[in-house]
């Protein structure tokens, strides 16, 4: 899988690598951004990945699994402590680089169920093998909580309005598939001038709900400190105001 992540020359410069440094891929995707990072250290240097996605795991390229300076774990970012305790790097680690959201393979895979674009299962878990498929909770939340997600984490003005649609809908039939929601969507929200599509939001809030992901991105950065050398870096690329919030709450109050 070739995945060209953003901003790739710009984040890991932000990281000042030091060539017999030790730097932590928070999320490793494709390995865009490790590939960079590799290219940059030393003989001693080292990197730690980590992605809870098993797709790009096994989509690894060989030349980075195979160099000595690399490791590679499946798993989230919220138990960075653990991993770097268990790499014996805890409190010695000079940055960490978390690239956010979502890649583009998974919009363009409709298999992961996160995009409209195509039309597939509802999922949209970045790990697989492990919590709820969205469609599951889609069918089965009450008319308050789905309103009350939609509009918590898509800001969706419409939110009341669309959970009690998809109510409506699933007591004839379950929603299982993106283009049965999104045309649901499609046709509940008035016409507007917005260029985006009408179901982004909702597909965005129900996404960000599913993988839990503000509340873990929460939890790694408080965690990042203990992890981080004295002036060791925390680079992060975010695309979104609710991830922005998030970390710059942390920066206010820490």
């Amino acid at each position: 899988m070739k995945h060209i992540p953003v901003m790739k020359k710009q984040s890991v410069n932000a990281l000042d690598i030091f060539p017999n440094g030790k730097y932590i891929d928070a999320t490793f995707g494709f390995g865009g951004h490790s590939t960079e990072i590799l290219s940059k250290l030393g003989e001693n240097g080292c990197l730690f990945a980590i992605d809870k996605d098993l797709d790009a795991i096994k989509d690894i390229d060989q030349n980075i699994l195979e160099d000595e300076r690399f490791t590679l774990k499946h798993g989230c970012f919220s138990s960075l402590d653990s991993f770097t305790q268990e790499w014996g790097i805890h409190g010695s680690v000079n940055g960490i680089l978390f690239d956010l959201g979502v890649s583009s393979y998974h919009f363009d895979n409709p298999k992961r169920g996160f995009s409209f674009n195509g039309d597939g299962l509802i999922d949209m878990r970045f790990d697989q093998t492990q919590g709820e498929a969205a469609f599951n909770w889609i069918n089965n939340a009450s008319e308050s909580d789905l309103a009350n997600v939609i509009w918590k984490y898509g800001e969706e003005k419409f939110s009341k309005r669309i959970a009690k649609e998809i109510i409506k809908e699933r007591d004839k039939n379950k929603i299982m598939s993106t283009i049965e929601l999104a045309n649901l969507i499609e046709k509940t929200i008035p016409r507007t001038k917005y260029k985006k599509h009408k179901a982004t939001k909702t597909f965005q809030a129900i996404r960000i709900f599913t993988n839990n992901e503000l509340e873990i991105l929460k939890e790694a950065l408080l965690k990042s400190y203990s992890i981080l050398a004295p002036k060791g870096r925390l680079v992060l690329i975010t695309y979104h105001s609710l991830e922005d919030k998030v970390i710059k709450n942390f920066i206010k109050h820490t």
